[in-house]
């Protein structure tokens, strides 16, 4: 099985986040390239900043907490289901 194309800044994250906890709780971390770019205020600048550094190429932005929050979607949200189903 290949790896996804951001395995190495998810790492990344994992491996640094004490100290990202430390430094940028609460914000949002740029990672690319399997290094830190930054920390933003907000998700909107995190991916301004991504393009304007590395342009339309993976890059990850990330909330720095301590534990990852749980995602959850409904599958009639995302279309995996539709109403007609049910």
């Amino acid at each position: 099985m290949s790896a996804g194309p951001l395995t190495r800044e998810l790492k990344h994250f994992d491996e640094q986040r004490e100290e990202l906890l430390r430094h940028h709780e609460g914000a949002f971390a740029l990672i690319t390239a399997g290094r830190l770019l930054g920390a933003y205020t907000t998700e909107a600048e995190a991916y301004e900043a991504g393009l304007r550094a590395i342009g339309n190429k993976p890059f990850l932005i990330k909330l720095v907490t301590r534990e990852d929050p749980e995602i959850q979607i409904p599958a009639l949200a995302v279309g995996a289901i539709s109403a007609t189903d049910l």
